[in-house]
């Protein structure tokens, strides 16, 4: 027996729970029965046929920044999957139904809007063959929370292992942490000693101003400030302490680290020297922060990098592609020139990767994408769109005859064989040419004409080259 579908079951705390819905209780419903259950529920409801939207429930429209279902209806629910998790899988919702656990994954919505759900998919036999109900629970405030913490203890730990001996952590001037050394240094046997008082109960009377202020002000001191603690025994500990904003400004919580220079202090000799000392430190600490620094820029520039190319080839992905493509037209538009789009398909790519396997097939790409971009200008784009499918973005053309040359040039390159140890493949390609203005005022459109001109050379012959017919578009 089949079960009944119910709403969405929530917790005391409010958090959604994806329940199963089947798909024959679904099949026996009204259409205007079906939409208003999908509506009641909370989560994205998306029935999909063949792969493409065909109906989205109001929440799910909500979700996927979309103001009307028109936005939505016939589009590919993959297009809304970030690359990182679609790029290699030509059918994902057909794999996800096999799956029997939801799938956290990253979406983008209508807009462009990144957000994180947890993904269900169930197939839907009496909807048709490929039919499929994609449930979708919002968890980006979940995840966001996640990466927080998990940036939050990745400072802490960095803090931790710095040389100063007296670490705590500080919210609203009350202290939540404090080290072992730091319970050394203020004499504490028990953490409930000095977690939840207040860091001034620990100084001395004449430094207990110093953090009246506005904490902030004496982090922009860079510098290591002196202080004098009292430890539970009432004993004065001379000390200096730097301070860490932990939340980027955006609340009170701060790192304190000290150490103590009680016995620097004794003679005149002891203060020069620490004086000494600490300059000296402050240019080890500005060193190892410019070192810092520039690692993570050569790391964030590697992560860009890595989000904006193809993994395999090393060519622009399709988000790149289309951001390129969208300049491209702005220039062509603000210097009244043309620009291109090829959209084009490797002829002959699937017998060379099923009889010579993927490692070879991987090869012949990566030499077509080698060979592409030497046929284009150092202004103009080669993008790999996925598969055997490349994009190719001419900027700044005066006529439609300029992207011929081009086209030619990229057959014959093609054509030439290609050495894969020990094997000889030859491959060629079917080009989808698409013009601004003439077949589009953005780039959507236009990469829409280009890909429909493709397959029709692919329906034609293939190996040759095709514009896409002229049509009226509008601005």
């Amino acid at each position: 027996m089949n079960d009944a579908p119910v709403p969405p079951v929530r917790d005391k705390r409010g958090t959604a729970q994806i329940v199963s819905l089947t798909p024959n209780i679904l099949q026996e419903m009204s259409p205007i029965a079906m939409s208003d259950m999908l509506d009641s529920l909370s989560d994205l409801m998306c029935v999909c046929i063949d792969g493409k939207i065909r109906h989205v429930n109001t929440p799910g429209l909500d979700i996927l920044d979309a103001d009307s279902p028109d936005v939505l209806t016939g589009l590919p629910f993959q297009n809304l999957i970030c690359d990182d998790f679609a790029a290699t899988i030509e059918d994902i919702i057909a794999v996800m139904a096999d799956e029997p656990e939801a799938t956290p994954m990253r979406i983008k919505g209508a807009t462009g809007k990144l957000m994180s759900l947890r993904i269900k998919v169930v197939s839907m036999p009496d909807l048709g063959h490929n039919a499929h109900m994609v449930m979708g629970e919002n968890i980006t405030r979940q995840v966001e929370l996640t990466d927080a913490i998990q940036e939050s203890q990745a400072r802490f730990r960095k803090l931790v292992d710095s040389a100063l001996d007296l670490i705590c952590v500080m919210n609203d001037g009350v202290i939540t942490y404090i080290n072992q050394a730091g319970m050394k240094m203020l004499k504490a046997a028990y953490n409930d000693e000095v977690v939840g008082q207040r860091l001034e109960a620990f100084l001395h009377d004449d430094y207990k101003d110093i953090f009246s202020g506005d904490i902030r002000e004496l982090v922009a001191e860079d510098m290591l400030i002196p202080v004098r603690f009292v430890d539970i025994s009432q004993n004065q500990i001379d000390a200096e302490i730097g301070i860490t904003i932990l939340d980027s400004g955006r609340g009170n919580n701060f790192m304190i680290e000290a150490r103590d220079i009680t016995a620097h202090n004794r003679a005149v000799t002891a203060l020069r020297q620490s004086i000494e000392n600490l300059e000296h430190r402050v240019q080890e600490r500005t060193r190892a922060l410019q070192d810092e620094v520039s690692e993570r820029r050569r790391a964030e520039e590697m992560l860009r990098h890595v989000a904006t190319h193809d993994g395999l080839t090393d060519l622009p992905n399709r988000s790149l592609m289309m951001d390129r493509l969208d300049n491209a037209i702005a220039r062509a538009k603000r210097n009244k020139t043309k620009c291109a789009v090829m959209f084009l398909d490797l002829d002959g790519f699937k017998p060379i990767n099923d009889t010579l396997g993927h490692d070879k097939g991987d090869l012949v790409l990566r030499e077509a994408a080698t060979r592409l971009s030497d046929c284009i200008r150092d202004a103009d784009t080669a993008a790999r769109f996925g598969g055997d499918e490349f994009v190719l973005v001419l900027s700044d053309l005066k006529n439609a005859e300029d992207s011929i040359t081009v086209a030619n040039k990229v057959l014959s390159v093609l054509s030439e064989p290609i050495e894969l140890s020990g094997h000889t493949a030859q491959v060629g390609a079917s080009i989808g040419i698409a013009l601004y203005p003439d077949n589009g005022h953005n780039a959507e459109t236009v990469l829409k004409h280009a890909d429909i001109a493709m397959y029709d050379v692919k329906g034609s012959g293939k190996n040759n080259y095709a514009f896409a017919p002229t049509s009226k578009a509008t601005p």
